[in-house]
């Protein structure tokens, strides 16, 4: 009597194993093959949405377990940077770590914005939640105006 492998492959009986399902798990093996051990932390990109309203720039980032320490955002000649470190706590307690996908390590995001429209001085930013919130007001006589159609 055959066994069932967990192993996706073309022959296994009773399954509905694509090609697909196939490649993703070769994908896993090599990546896994690569990257294991992880005895340096690789950085990390986060993820940012940009908006725009008539009187504002908005950005929040995606920042998960980040203390807002370790988040620094500068504006400097017309580019906005967001830059900081996620460190990995590294309290075992008897633990063995089989799989660690978080990325961990420092980062640096940077957005250019038009520096004639920007009012610097008045950016905000909040931190809750793991999402970074920045709020750049656009220069009042500079802001976008809506024009009435006749």
């Amino acid at each position: 009597m055959r066994t069932k492998s967990n192993t996706p492959t073309l022959w296994n009986e009773n399954t509905t194993t694509s090609p697909l399902k196939i490649s993703n798990w070769i994908d896993e093996v090599f990546e896994d093959a690569l990257n294991w051990p992880r005895t340096t932390t690789s950085g990390f990109i986060p993820e940012l949405n940009v908006y725009e309203t008539d009187t504002e720039f908005e950005i929040s980032a995606a920042l998960p377990g980040m203390n807002k320490d370790d988040i620094e955002i500068t504006f400097n000649s017309g580019v906005l940077t967001i830059s900081g470190e996620r460190k990995m706590q590294k309290e075992e307690n008897g633990r063995r770590y089989h799989r660690v996908e978080s990325r961990f390590g420092k980062f640096s995001r940077s957005l250019p914005l038009p520096g004639d429209i920007v009012d610097h001085d008045k950016i905000a930013a909040n931190y809750e939640n793991g999402v970074l919130n920045v709020t750049i007001p656009k220069v009042k006589d500079k802001a976008a105006k809506r024009i009435k159609v006749n």
